[in-house]
């Protein structure tokens, strides 16, 4: 049943009449959503799977060019991701990963600042080694890759409206961090984690805010998880 409404979510998102942006973005999320069904199926008959919604404090890095004088401090913020793990044994696993933020890109070169209050959609998937098993706590490691998709909304040039030509860009991200489950009742526990996102400096397609580094993500993490 909720295979086929994904199917049909799908179908519904290719009609000309949504815009390609928004289209774009509904159908990934079809497509994920497909995905998350079919292995919550399969994860959950083996006994194998958990599943966590946790809330992230997040803490960008800024990066300069060292030729055109141009900085990127990226404003912190906060985010929500959903994580589903599915346990291949007692210690090695595999997660993927849908997280949302939005924050504000600041462009800087005296005397002018260019703003792009962004949205932030974090698709990846990732190796979780789970070394110890205790009776209330496991403590675990991950590292894997996948995609950032920047959504510029609105645009300012020195605090003030405008537009400056900014769209939608897609960057690949490395995924790495630890954590630790704690087992509060039966099968709900806590999640605490500290993830952190290596990627490219997003540039909005604006070529005078290209900058050759590599931006970070930090996030400090805690949330609920539910093991099937």
């Amino acid at each position: 049943m909720t295979v086929s409404l994904a199917r049909t979510w799908l179908h519904h998102t290719s009609q000309k009449s949504i815009p390609s942006k928004e289209r774009n973005g509904m159908r990934t999320a079809g497509l994920a959503m497909m995905i998350f069904v079919l292995a919550l199926t399969t994860a959950k008959a083996q006994d194998r799977l958990d599943l966590s919604v946790s809330g992230a404090a997040v803490f960008s890095k800024s990066v300069s060019s060292t030729t055109s004088g141009l900085t990127l401090a990226p404003a912190d913020s906060g985010a929500v991701f959903g994580t589903a793990r599915y346990h291949f044994n007692h210690l090695h696993a595999a997660e993927f990963n849908v997280g949302h933020t939005v924050s504000s890109q600041l462009f800087q070169r005296p005397p002018e600042t260019f703003k792009v209050r962004t949205t932030i959609t974090e698709f990846s998937a990732a190796y979780v080694l789970t070394p110890l098993q205790g009776k209330r706590l496991e403590p675990f490691l991950f590292a894997g890759a996948g995609a950032l998709r920047w959504y510029p909304e609105n645009q300012y040039i020195n605090g003030n409206s405008a537009f400056f030509g900014a769209y939608t860009q897609t960057s690949l991200a490395f995924l790495y961090g630890g954590g630790a489950d704690y087992r509060l009742w039966r099968r709900l526990g806590l999640r605490m984690q500290y993830r952190g996102l290596i990627f490219r400096a997003p540039d909005f397609g604006v070529s005078d805010f290209f900058i050759s580094a590599k931006g970070h993500m930090a996030e400090p993490s805690a949330g609920i998880v539910v093991k099937f």
